[in-house]
């Protein structure tokens, strides 16, 4: 009986929807034909609109129960009031589905062996998706034609018991419904469970809010670029391939306005002007030697000339850098002592020691005592003010570590006689630490170049610079690279810099495997690594620095650093991994993280709700890993 009943019940609806699609109804939010999945109900719940949580939920028809599931959007019109002047509709909630359960509704059982005694189908059971609202758009009828017709509002009243519900297939609405930007750097397409929406043949483009001097919209705001990003995936997930597409959206002929240096001013002994505008310099540190192929076409076969065109035609910059007319591409070696470099048309460039002057945590390998440590200073401060003195036997324009090491052991050999200290053992143990040290001798002063001298060219405006270490290991890499960064970081952040051409030049900085370099560690060489990026973290927006960091252990990353990452994109994590308390994965995406297939991924950036994405099949760049 209850089934007769709920067939005829179910007979009278479609009769009813169908008389409802046949009918010519003008809308503002497109065609609702075949996109109604349901209707709000009240029957076991009240709809509840809170300031913390609400509670709606809609009754899926079993016509289109297949067509829902957990993530996907839903819109549900408001009644047209009769103080309106309207024949539709112009303002909907919008919501998210959160949750999706079946309850029955007739006088059956399963709790039995053998299971069921008679298929009870479908119609026995309520199929009803818990909606969260997101908010309120409504449509203006009187936008000119240039203007989006839509305005989003906050959420501040219920749906209607009864109103129907409908999926979210326009791309326009569902764009002003997110507040997702309109551009800036493509990331990828939205996304449900893996599959593009609202259809895989027009799926909603997501882009990285990246206003700029050249596209005359800096008003609107600061770039996300500048308020830094975050990568994080476990091996496989996808990283360097996501990573390598949104740098190469990065890589562009856009410009920032940017303060000029007091420093570049006296050198110039002009007057000029407080600002000017520059291109993005992007350089990449790149541990495993991945990024250098940036240069080159992709080599995938379905890079086909059918898929650059709609590359284009959604404003996509796709090839290899070096064939861009816009940009410029280098690649930058530190040449070591007994270690070859095997990419091609790269520059080598030696660390120089002349870095410690500015940097002497850079000799602290572990953590020397009070007395060591000011020994060590004491030793480093006197030999570059002999360098600086031309009447000095030690005078020299290019200071060298074996120099030094010359220099300190003489200084530091005998206490009676040693101006630093007339203490024994801390003179010796001074000497071990900074004298003729294995890895110092590797490190500095090799090759031709320094990377003083190429600074400029090295982190010129409009270039991507990337720095390869893959030559290296172990701690001759993180000594190398510490001493890269606190060159950069030092002279972006600081006051009375050296290179003021860094300080005047808009950067991106991308660390790949971060957590290598910048965790909670007890390194002081690594303790002051970090704390220079702590202080670069804070200072991006005013000094128009970004960090891009890469990594597959979040939770590694120091947390000051970490809870400065504005942009937060998550590709496929361990569970230990999102559980941990330092990860901030979206609550409503904490399980599905685990289970992400390569490509797929949340973003969270300033401003905008966090939404599930797929990247591109296809590198927009040569990636043979």
């Amino acid at each position: 009986m209850a089934d007769d009943i709920l067939d005829e019940v179910r007979e009278e609806r479609e009769q009813e929807q169908s008389g409802a699609e046949s009918q010519d109804v003008p809308t503002p939010f497109g065609d609702y034909e075949g996109h109604r999945v349901g209707h709000i109900t009240a029957q076991d719940e009240p709809i509840v609109v809170d300031r913390g949580d609400s509670h709606i939920r809609a009754f899926i028809d079993s016509t289109y129960r297949d067509d829902v599931r957990l993530g996907n959007y839903l819109r549900i019109p408001y009644p047209v009031s009769e103080e309106q002047d309207e024949e539709f509709s112009t303002s909907m909630l919008v919501g998210v589905i959160n949750r999706l359960e079946y309850a029955t509704v007739a006088n059956i059982t399963d709790k039995q062996d053998g299971g069921y005694r008679h298929e009870p189908g479908e119609q026995s059971f309520s199929y009803v998706a818990e909606i969260e609202p997101i908010s309120t758009v409504t449509f203006d009828t009187d936008a000119g034609e240039d203007d989006s017709p839509f305005e989003q509002a906050t959420v501040d009243k219920p749906p209607k018991p009864g109103c129907d519900v409908y999926l979210v297939e326009d791309e326009e609405f569902l764009r002003t419904a997110l507040r997702i930007p309109h551009e800036g750097a493509f990331l990828g397409h939205m996304a449900v469970s893996g599959d593009r929406i609202p259809s895989e043949d027009s799926p909603l483009p997501y882009y990285l809010f990246n206003p700029n001097a050249t596209d005359e919209n800096e008003n609107l705001g600061e770039p996300a670029i500048f308020r830094h990003a975050q990568v994080a995936g476990s091996t496989g997930s996808g990283k360097t391939h996501a990573s390598k597409n949104i740098l190469r959206q990065l890589a562009t002929e856009k410009r920032y306005t940017i303060e000029v240096p007091p420093e570049e001013r006296e050198q110039d002994n002009v007057d000029v002007q407080d600002e000017r505008v520059r291109g993005l310099n992007v350089t990449v540190i790149d541990p495993e030697g991945e990024y250098v192929e940036m240069g080159d076409d992709p080599g995938d076969e379905e890079y086909t000339a059918s898929f650059r065109d709609d590359l284009t035609e959604q404003n996509i910059r796709h090839g290899g850098i070096l064939q861009d007319p816009d940009v410029d591409f280098e690649v930058f070696v530190p040449q070591i002592q007994d270690t070859n470099i095997t990419h091609n048309n790269a520059r080598s460039f030696s660390i120089p020691f002349e870095i410690v002057r500015t940097n002497r945590q850079l000799l602290y390998s572990s953590k020397p005592p009070e007395r060591t440590r000011s020994a060590i200073n004491r030793t480093i401060s006197r030999y570059f003010r002999k360098c600086d003195d031309p009447d000095s036997a030690v005078g020299n324009p290019r200071p060298t570590y074996r120099e030094f090491s010359q220099y300190a052991a003489d200084l530091l050999a005998d206490a009676e006689t040693s101006p630093i200290t007339e203490n024994e053992s801390v003179l010796i143990a001074a000497r071990e630490r900074i004298v003729d040290q294995y890895e110092y001798n590797r490190i500095f002063d090799h090759g031709a170049d320094a990377l003083t001298d190429l600074t400029q060219q090295m982190f010129a405006p409009g270039q991507v610079t990337v720095i390869p270490t893959d030559h290296l290991r172990g701690s001759t890499d993180r000594i190398v690279v510490s001493c890269l960064l606190a060159h950069v970081v030092e002279n972006k952040i600081g006051s009375n810099v050296e290179y003021p051409h860094i300080k005047g030049t808009p950067m991106l900085l991308a660390l790949d495997e971060a957590h290598e370099y910048i965790s909670e560690a007890n390194d002081p060489r690594e303790r002051y690594l970090v704390s220079n990026f702590q202080q670069a973290a804070k200072r991006g927006r005013k000094d128009k620095f970004g960090l891009y960091i890469i990594t597959q252990t979040p939770q590694d990353i120091d947390g000051e650093i970490r809870k400065q990452m504005n942009t937060r994109i998550y590709l496929g994590l361990e569970r230990d991994v999102v559980e941990s308390h330092d990860v901030f994965v979206p609550k409503e995406f904490k399980e599905s993280v685990t289970q992400f297939n390569k490509g797929q991924m949340v973003v969270k950036q300033p401003d905008v709700r966090p939404v599930e994405l797929v990247g591109l099949p296809v590198c927009l760049t040569l990636h043979n890993s």
